[in-house]
């Protein structure tokens, strides 16, 4: 009976080297998990996708946690020539589709500037992007509640990704004052 508890201690200590101890450096995986954690501290944001989707410096697309675009903002431009072929300006449309206006906002947000990272339960949705909440350096502003409380995206709150839940629906809520034509 001592010799199969030796064995069982031996085994599962075994288990435990194996799955905390990186075999090339040595580094515990929860260290490189820290590691890369902290590579979110301070990142620059490249690009702004839609008022859900961003791409970060080094290619990774961002997906925001509890935020929902709209949808791709197009802009339906017609073009008129004249009899040069030369192009004529078209007269201003102050009319503005949300999308476009969300798209705008982020853009002013985000764009060019350093972000902070946070994770919740999930990380990566359906389409592998990496899901989560984004902090502005400058100022730790919540980007993702701050474009609802805006009224630029819907909420999309999924379980088990619930560690800002309610700050996301308050923000929601407030953004509905901010409507932009769009009802309930």
């Amino acid at each position: 009976m001592s010799r199969h508890i030796f064995y069982v201690i031996f085994f599962a200590a075994a288990a435990i080297l194996v799955v905390f101890v990186s075999p090339s450096s040595g580094q515990t995986r929860l260290g490189a998990l820290n590691e890369q954690k902290s590579r979110y501290d301070d990142i620059l944001v490249q690009k702004v996708v839609n008022a859900d989707t961003l791409v970060l410096e080094n290619g990774e697309t961002i997906r925001l946690i509890g935020v929902r675009a709209f949808g791709n903002p197009v802009r339906k431009k017609k073009l008129s020539r004249d009899e040069y072929g030369f192009v004529v300006k078209e007269k201003v449309d102050w009319e503005v589709p949300v999308e476009e206006q969300a798209q705008e906002f982020v853009q002013e947000l985000l764009k060019g500037k350093h972000v902070r990272l946070e994770f919740d339960a999930v990380q990566k949705d359906a389409e592998y992007k990496t899901l989560a909440y984004v902090f502005l350096i400058d100022g730790n502003t919540f980007v993702n509640a701050r474009i609802l409380e805006r009224g630029f995206a819907d909420l999309q709150i999924q379980s088990p990704n619930l560690k800002y839940a309610q700050q996301l629906r308050d923000a929601y809520h407030e953004g509905r004052v901010y409507s932009h034509g769009i009802d309930e």
